[in-house]
């Protein structure tokens, strides 16, 4: 029996710091029937070096936006399902193969892959991992409140979802790309299901890499709080579900620390963003 073809279609910018520990363990994947595209946002360091020495099989240049990238990803993919990684997310070895058993038996078109965190040797990095089990222990699927969201599609609902997002919005959306995606999958389908312990992610190790972060996602989620997706964004940007629930106690405090920080810097960064927009200022993001 052929095994399907999975594309795995990752966007940069000035990714080459974590885009080679992505690439091997993509390389290291049970599962081969795989390529890999990556969208690159015009990079300034090493990223596109990066890719193409690890024989990618499309390396592209985006002019537009993360959003735009993930989309331009999904249209030259040739598999039967599309994985949208990003290039600081390490998969599990097994993690392809886990994720077509779990697609193919079950009947379902979407699957989340369960993350967790790479590293926990800072302060910084001890907050994403209490914030990170909580949210796996709570696993809310909702598109509306939920964290855990899919990465994993069957190409063809990947597709209408991008086709269902208005034009407009794939100029300048970064921040929040992720859950208007989802959203709009899932009023095409509600087959979604979770792959556990299939990815770790390199989180910010220390309060000054969060802060650039976190300010690029305010800054770029602008065009995501206007329109039908509004109501959407500001749900997204609450306090996680499941606060103090199970005995997750340490878990809930290191998770609302963690947001307070983010959230301040992503508020800047949103706010900064209005102010350019309404006196022609433009930013690199």
């Amino acid at each position: 029996m052929t095994k399907p073809l999975v594309t795995i279609s990752i966007p940069t910018f000035n990714s080459a710091k974590t885009l080679a520990r992505c690439l091997d363990a993509i390389k290291k994947q049970t599962y081969k029937n795989i390529e890999i595209n990556v969208m690159d946002k015009c990079s300034s360091d090493e990223t596109v070096e990066v890719a193409k020495k690890h024989k990618v099989g499309i390396v592209e240049r985006i002019e537009g936006s993360l959003l735009e990238a993930r989309r331009k990803g999904a249209r030259l993919a040739r598999g039967k399902y599309v994985l949208i990684l990003d290039s600081d997310q390490i998969l599990e070895k097994d993690a392809i193969e886990e994720a077509i058993n779990h697609i193919e038996k079950k009947k379902i078109k979407m699957i989340a892959l369960e993350e967790s965190v790479f590293s926990k040797n800072t302060f910084i990095e001890k907050l994403f991992d209490c914030d990170r089990r909580l949210i796996n222990r709570v696993c809310d699927l909702s598109p509306h409140t939920g964290v855990i969201m899919p990465r994993f599609f069957e190409k063809s609902l990947l597709l209408a979802a991008y086709a269902s997002i208005p034009e407009q919005m794939y100029k300048n959306t970064g921040g929040g790309d992720h859950a208007i995606v989802y959203y709009e999958a899932c009023k095409l389908s509600n087959k979604v299901g979770v792959s556990k312990n299939a990815v770790k992610h390199l989180e910010p190790k220390t309060f000054s890499e969060i802060c650039p972060k976190f300010f690029r996602w305010g800054y770029t989620s602008i065009d995501a709080h206007f329109g039908k997706y509004n109501k959407l964004m500001k749900q997204k940007e609450r306090f996680r579900r499941g606060l103090f629930t199970n005995g997750l106690i340490v878990e809930s405090l290191g998770s609302i620390l963690l947001l307070l920080l983010k959230g301040v810097w992503f508020k800047m960064g949103y706010y900064t963003g209005k102010f350019d927009r309404k006196f022609g200022i433009s930013r690199r993001y």
